[in-house]
Parts: structure tokens; sequence; C-alpha cells
């Protein structure tokens, strides 16, 4: 089948759930347990990298395609975190806290079971992250003797060579970064015509954060050690959410289709 067929098929389809418009629209947050998978895993034979928790939140909205199928999309914030320190006894010694926000967008296809007040499903898709911004603290003995041996705080900065005091620079950053996500999760009908969600899902990232290389980051590169952005953020995700249902036919009942003779 031809890439325009296929194209074809999905605006069509697409297409037909619009004009349906039978949708549930909400909002959802919570807790997310963040992994950090190194290009080189020998990296962690000098530091202990450690996953460590966080929390996303965002709208949701579920387009309902029949009684079976939906097609689930949101715009989320997320925040992630990793913590590094040398461990005992190895040359490099540095300890660092970094911190990351992205705009994430996963686009799920949904198969729903059961049925009023409590239904099931299970879903999977694509989730597509931009990194905005970043944030941490580093620390080096070389670091130390410019500070008076204090940490020093930063903010990220994409595509600058020479940034600012404060300020440190990632060669060619993955800002738009690719992945898979997979989980199930149950609807709860509540009174009032709401519903609650709760959902749990396992997020796979395919993209680096970026390429390794010193810039002129901290005191004219005089700190030989540089942050590691060869890794990629697997994520699991627990959230609560509470939506509400529409349905585009009833605004249109009632109105009339006859034409208007002049």
């Amino acid at each position: 089948m031809k890439i325009s067929h296929c194209l074809l098929i999905v605006v069509f389809s697409l297409t037909s759930i619009h004009v349906q418009a039978q949708y549930w629209i909400g909002i959802k947050g919570g807790p997310s347990y963040i992994m950090h998978d190194y290009q080189f895993e020998d990296y962690k034979d000098s530091f202990n990298i450690e996953d460590n928790s966080n929390f996303h939140i965002g709208a949701i909205m579920t387009y309902v395609a029949s009684k079976r199928f939906a097609v689930t999309t949101e715009l989320n914030y997320e925040r992630r975190s990793r913590t590094l320190s040398n461990i005992p006894d190895v040359s490099d010694s540095a300890t660092s806290v970094f911190n990351t926000h992205y705009l994430t967008a996963p686009i799920l296809l949904q198969v729903n079971f059961g049925g009023s007040p409590i239904s099931f499903y299970v879903n999977g898709g694509i989730k597509l992250n931009y990194w905005v911004a970043g944030n941490g603290t580093l620390y080096t003995p070389d670091i130390g003797l410019f500070t008076d041996g204090k940490a020093v705080d930063y903010n990220i900065v994409f595509n600058e060579s020479d940034p600012k005091s404060g300020q440190k620079s990632i060669n060619d950053p993955n800002r738009l970064q690719y992945g898979l996500s997979a989980g199930t999760g149950f609807y709860l009908d509540v009174v009032g015509g709401g519903r609650v969600l709760v959902d749990f899902r396992y997020n796979f990232s395919h993209s680096n954060l970026g390429f390794n290389g010193r810039s002129e980051d901290f005191f004219d590169s005089a700190v030989p050690y540089y942050e590691n952005f060869e890794y990629r953020n697997h994520s699991i995700t627990v959230s609560v959410g509470y939506l509400l249902y529409y349905n585009s036919q009833f605004k249109r009942k009632g109105a009339s289709t006859a034409k208007v003779k002049k």
C-alpha cells in the first residue's frame, strides 16, 4: 500500500471520529519513577547514577471511536531528575544533580473492556518529548578551587558556544525526543456524569539527550570534568485524573437542516 493511501485512511478515520465528536476530556497527574539508560554502561563504573521519583501533570482527551476502541492524546508537563555521585576509591570525582523539564504528547490507541460503572483498558502508541529547559548543581574538586569549596548552580542553554555565568551549554542537544508508551488502567463513573481515571504506564525513550563534548562553561574550561548527556530516560508513571464526557451531536439536536427558500 502506498504512503499516500495510508495517509488518506488516517485522515478519514480522524475525520470520522471528529464528526461524531464523542470524547472524554479532563486533567491528570501523578508520580513518575525515572530510570537512566546510558549509551555506554561502563560510565556507571565510575559514578553512582540513582533512579529517582518525580512528577507529571497535564490534560487528556480521549476520542471515542466505538464501544471497544478509542484514541487518547495528552499534553503533559514532566519533570525528570538525575543524581550523580562518585564511587569511593575511583579517580574521577564529581557530585551532580540535574533536572530536565519536558512537554510531552503521547498518542495512544486504546482498547476498552467492561462497562459502567467501571471499565478497564489497555493502550499503546508513540510519545513525543520536547525538552524545554534544564538546571542543575555541579561540584568537583577543580570547581571547589574557584568557589571556596562550594557547588555551582547552572541553567541549561541550547546551542550556545559562549554561555554567560551560571549557564551551561550542550553540544547538539536532542530537544525533540521520541519514545513509546504502553499501559493499562480503569475508569470509574461517578455522580454528576464525570469519570475518575487511574492509569499505569511504562514509557520507553528512544533518543539520547545529546552528544558529549567539552564546552566553555565553567572557568574557561579549567575544569576537566563535563556532564555525560548520552543517555535516555525511561519511566513508570501512575496517574489519577478526572474527565467529563462531551458529544457534539447533542448541540446539533433540534437544529433544522432544511434549506431556506428565497
